[in-house]
Order: C-alpha cells, then sequence, then structure tokens
C-alpha cells in the first residue's frame, strides 16, 4: 500500500524569545532567529521515509507569517514531494482549536486525502500538545502517539508508543493522526545552500479555506493570552569560586544556614497549604468536572485539590471522572461525587463526556498534563467549540471566568484566560500544592458507558524507569549534556544521601541518556523539590521552567558565565567531578549530624 504522508511543521524562535507581547497582545516574535521545530523535524523525516520505502508521496504543511516558508523549503530539500503554506494576517492570535480548524481546511484542499497526518508531539515555544488530537478530531480520525516507532503493516500502522514510564504496542487503522516523539528518529536537517526557492512552496490564505469568514485569528480563539508576568525572582545567587574543597565547605555552610537539610525546610516556592478542603453543598449548580486518569496518587490529589479551591470559590461542587483503574478514595482529596467510566479509549471517552456533559453544562472541566487526558480533552475541546488551556502551573477565577499561567519565553509567564464553556484545562499537577486530606466519606457513583475504539488496537505495555517518582520529590538532581551517561554512577553516592531522583534536560532525553519520564522543562515535567542540584547543565530558561518552584537551586558548572548562575541560590564554579568527592564527606556530615 503507497502512503500518502502529510507532515504538519512549525516555525519556532531559534534558543529562547523574549515572550512580550505587541501592541495587538500576540506574542513578540519579531526580530528572533527561528528555526524548524525540533518535533517536525522528527515528522519530516518519517514522512519522507514512510513515503519512500510504500512508494508513496510526501506533503510538508506549516501556517505561519510570510518568513516561516524557510521551514518548508528545508523540507522540501530534505525530500518531501510538496509544500504548503497557509499564510494570512487574519490567522494572527490564533489559539490552539482555531490553528486546528485552518490546518484541518488546508488538509482537505489537498489533490490526494492523506493516510497519514505527522505531527509533532510537542513545540519549545508552547507545549499545547494539544494540536494532533485536535486535528483528528476535526477530521474524524484516531490519534496516537507520541511514537517511538512507526511502520505500515497489512494496511494498518504498528506502532511503539512512548510514556513516561514505559512504552505500548500500539496498531492503528489508517487513515490516521500521529504525533512523532523527538527520540523516534535522526531530525531532518538539510544545509540552507541545498534549500529551494520560495516559488517552490504552494501558497494559500483563508479566502481559499472553506470555512466562514471572519471565523480565524484571535477574535475567534476561545483562549487568549491576557499579558505576560515576569517570572518573580525569588533567587539571589551567592557564587563560589576556588579549589572545589573549599567552594563545597562554603556551599554546605550557606545551604545549612538556610535550612535546607532539615526534613521540613525551606519550603518549596510553593508551599504545600495544610488547609482542608470543606465538602460542597448538596446539589450545588456550579460543577468542576476533574478527569481522572492513570496519573500518579500524588498527580490526583493535587488534580483535586485544585478542582474544589475552584469549586469553593464560585460555590460549586467536584464531579470526579475516573477510569476503572485510577484511584478510588477520591473524597477525601476534593470529589463531592464520582462518574466511573467504563472504558478508557480517549476517542470514546471524549465523546461519552461530550453527551454526558451536554445536560449538566459544567463550569470547568479540568485534566493532567498526561498523553491520555491531553487527547481526551483536546477532542472534548473541538467538540464543544470551548477551546483548551494546556499545562496552566496554576489556576485562578478572574471576573467569574477561568485563568491559569503557564511558563512562556524569556523566564516569563503567560496568562490564560478561557471565554468557552466549558472552560477546559490541563494543569502540570506536580507544581501544584497539596491540599490536607478532609474526612473520607462514601460517594455517589454513577457509570458512564464508553464505546470501543475498533481503529485502535493495544497489545502489549512495556513498564521502565517511573518518572512519577518525580513529581512530589523533595531532592532532586538535575543533569545535563556535560554528565556523560558512563559518569551517571559517580553521582549515586550523593543521590543515596539526599534520597534524590534523578532528572534532566530535554537533550540528554533525546540523547537517551534518561528515560523521558525523566525530563524537567516546558516540554517535560515539572517539579517544586526543597533543592534542585543541577550538575552540568547550561541554564537554559525552557528547561529552569520546569524548576522554577524548588526552594533552593544549586548550581554545578565550570563555566562562571552560564546562564543557570543567574538563576540559582548556591553555585559552584568548578567541575562537577572534582566537586562530588568533597561534596559526599560533607553531605555525610549534614544528613547524619
Amino acid at each position: 500500500m503507497s502512503l500518502v504522508v502529510v507532515a504538519l511543521v512549525k516555525q519556532v524562535p531559534k534558543g529562547d524569545h523574549s515572550g512580550r507581547l505587541d501592541a495587538d497582545g500576540r506574542l513578540e516574535r519579531d526580530g528572533a532567529v527561528a528555526e524548524m521545530n525540533p518535533w517536525c523535524r522528527r515528522a519530516v523525516a518519517q514522512a519522507v521515509r514512510l513515503a519512500g520505502v510504500t512508494g508513496g508521496r510526501s506533503t510538508a504543511i506549516t501556517m505561519g507569517p510570510p518568513a516561516a516558508v524557510d521551514v518548508l523549503r528545508e523540507a522540501l530539500a530534505w525530500g518531501v514531494d510538496d509544500a504548503v503554506q497557509l499564510s494570512d494576517p487574519a490567522l494572527a492570535g490564533s489559539d490552539c482549536l482555531v490553528t486546528a480548524r485552518a490546518l484541518a481546511a488546508t488538509v482537505r484542499l489537498l489533490d490526494d486525502p492523506p493516510d497519514l497526518i505527522l505531527v509533532g508531539n510537542s513545540s519549545v515555544d508552547g507545549s499545547t500538545g494539544a494540536v494532533g488530537a485536535m486535528l483528528a478530531e476535526l477530521l474524524g480520525l484516531p490519534f496516537t502517539g507520541p511514537v517511538l516507532a512507526v511502520d505500515p503493516v497489512d494496511g494498518r500502522l504498528r506502532t511503539t508508543v512512548q510514556h513516561d514510564a514505559g512504552t505500548e504496542s500500539v496498531t492503528i487503522d489508517l487513515p490516521a493522526v500521529v504525533a512523532v516523539a523527538e527520540r523516534s528518529c535522526d531530525p531532518a536537517k538539510a544545509p540552507v545552500d541545498t534549500w529551494p526557492a520560495p516559488e517552490a512552496v504552494r501558497r494559500l490564505s483563508t479566502t481559499d479555506l472553506s470555512e466562514a469568514e471572519g471565523s480565524w485569528g484571535m477574535a475567534a480563539s476561545p483562549t487568549k493570552v491576557a499579558q505576560v508576568h515576569p517570572a518573580p525572582l525569588t533567587r539571589n545567587p551567592v557564587i563560589f569560586r576556588g579549589h572545589p574543597e573549599s567552594q563545597v565547605t562554603r556551599a554546605l555552610a550557606e545551604l545549612t544556614t538556610r535550612g535546607c537539610f532539615n526534613p521540613h525546610g525551606p519550603p518549596s516556592a510553593a508551599p504545600h497549604p495544610n488547609a482542608v478542603v470543606t465538602p460542597a453543598s448538596p446539589r450545588a449548580e456550579v460543577q468542576v468536572v476533574a478527569l481522572v486518569g492513570g496519573g500518579s496518587v500524588e498527580g490526583t490529589r493535587a488534580l483535586l485539590g485544585a478542582a474544589a479551591a475552584l469549586a469553593a470559590e464560585a460555590g460549586g461542587e467536584v464531579v470526579a471522572v475516573r477510569t476503572a483503574a485510577a484511584a478510588d478514595d477520591l473524597a477525601q482529596w476534593g470529589a463531592d461525587s464520582v462518574v466511573v467510566l467504563d472504558g478508557d479509549e480517549p476517542r470514546s471517552v471524549a465523546r461519552a463526556l461530550a453527551g454526558w456533559m451536554g445536560e449538566r453544562r459544567p463550569w470547568a472541566v479540568l485534566g493532567a498534563a498526561l498523553p491520555w487526558d491531553r487527547e481526551v480533552l483536546a477532542r472534548l475541546a473541538v467538540s464543544s467549540g470551548a477551546g483548551l488551556m494546556s499545562d496552566l502551573v496554576s489556576l485562578s477565577t478572574k471576573d467569574g471566568r477561568l485563568s491559569g499561567l503557564k511558563p512562556s519565553g524569556g523566564g516569563t509567564l503567560a496568562e490564560i484566560v478561557s471565554h468557552g464553556t466549558p472552560q477546559i484545562a490541563t494543569l502540570r499537577t506536580g507544581l501544584l500544592p497539596l491540599s490536607a486530606p478532609r474526612a473520607d466519606r462514601p460517594l455517589e457513583e454513577r457509570v458512564l458507558h464508553v464505546e470501543p475504539d475498533p481503529a485502535i488496537t493495544r497489545t502489549q505495555r512495556r513498564t521502565g524507569n517511573d518518572g512519577d517518582a518525580l513529581d512530589r520529590a523533595e531532592v532532586v538532581i538535575g543533569v545535563g549534556r556535560g554528565v556523560s551517561p558512563e559518569k551517571y554512577d559517580e553521582l549515586e553516592p550523593v543521590r543515596a544521601l539526599l534520597n534524590a531522583e534523578l532528572a534532566a534536560t530535554r537533550k540528554v532525553t533525546d540523547q537517551g541518556w534518561l528515560p523521558h519520564g525523566r525530563q524537567i522543562g516546558i516540554t517535560g515535567r515539572s517539579v517544586a523539590p526543597r533543592i534542585y542540584l543541577a550538575v552540568g547543565l547550561s541554564g537554559n530558561l525552557n528547561h529552569l521552567a520546569g524548576a522554577s518552584r524548588a526552594g533552593t537551586v544549586v548550581a554545578i558548572n565550570t563555566d562562571p558565565a552560564a546562564e543557570i548562575f543567574a538563576h540559582c541560590d548556591v553555585g559552584l564554579v568548578a567541575d562537577w567531578q572534582e566537586v562530588m568527592p568533597y561534596l559526599v564527606d560533607g553531605l555525610r556530615s549534614c544528613v547524619n549530624g
């Protein structure tokens, strides 16, 4: 079977960007050096490969300003057969839902309907992780991802899906939409001097699309960036230089003064409140739905606590909608009633929820920023037209509407507001506070039937390193590319003394040096430990956004100009391998003394 394959690609700022808004309330990108999104490079490479091995044809599509034609020129140089750019000032400021609608309309204009649409699993400038699933819902297609391996077999597609704690074998019917993991293959990178002229790209505008005029851009988007806040400057770095032994002695004295070796302090930058969430009054008219999948117990507790706090503020109740495999002791964490799903295929769950919600019109629907929750809520955002606020690190209400913060460029936090009904959001539960449990009590449980999805076959789940332990770790050691994997054993004595969890930057997990579930940053996990020990990493702000709520950040790097030293509390300008023996000896006294 020859495959018609489409790769969706996005142009993103190279490195970090300012995070500022322009006069129209859009993120400012002018003057920034741009490139193809790293995940999209893998989508292009896989599209060319799959079209080649099946005797098919590949097309790359992008939506963006005129300058975004460069990512398509590079894709053509890599080997895609055709390229289409959708560009129109009317599209500026589109949120992920409006973006997905525009891309779906563009796909429908292709001469040959695609058998397979490949998307990058995320993007370094936004990390919504939702456009692929939204596109699948708009086109009526199955979706899976992020995939590490993808191959056509007997008219279907056999994939290996990457999870934080392992992998899963999934076979999916074609046509389909598939998100590609960063480790799936080598990236498509072509030298600039091999790129064809811009005239090789087919250009489209909104006048070519079938959707009604006025359905594009910021005005049509149910979610918006209201403003961008500078991340609070909570660090006042103390940097040590000199002989490694002397640096360690002075650093440990500083950490001891800060109370870092006291099991009860210092708190993280997001302290966990002890307030007990009060159960809602009976028959509350305002409902906050919390989607509880197969995430960690701590993540479920944080999600329900956030839902309960919102419900209390709005005078409503929390309805927990859980899978059969999820925890069932939900009353003590904030649930007032429970709906049990008798199936868990995301497309079918979204359809069942849409029908169930039609009678209730909940005020908000919340889920964790995990692949299963993201697909369910992305599809629900399409069917309801409500849009999706993704990867929020905090929630509040503003003028009776839901508002949340998420990491943006330049160490900033973007404030996202929703004008949709219901208001739908995914949350980074690792950064949410934990409320103290309330008295447990029996809850009314109703069963919501979920049809199977015949387009998806799951055959084998392999469990690997469990990244869930990172979410509530008291101490985390983050490693960058300055620490080679052959040297990780040298970190073990410090890790054991501090009872720490190991984490990494995106580039480390991209190399396969540590599992994907150990990645911290905008496109990875977010943590709030008492101590974050950064070893051999430069301090890219996209990474540090995932550790922004650590109580104390300790950095070790040989480069005194490394960015990490501007964002730590205690810094050692030294070779980490020279530091470790002295650190082990000193920590034994601090921890045991």
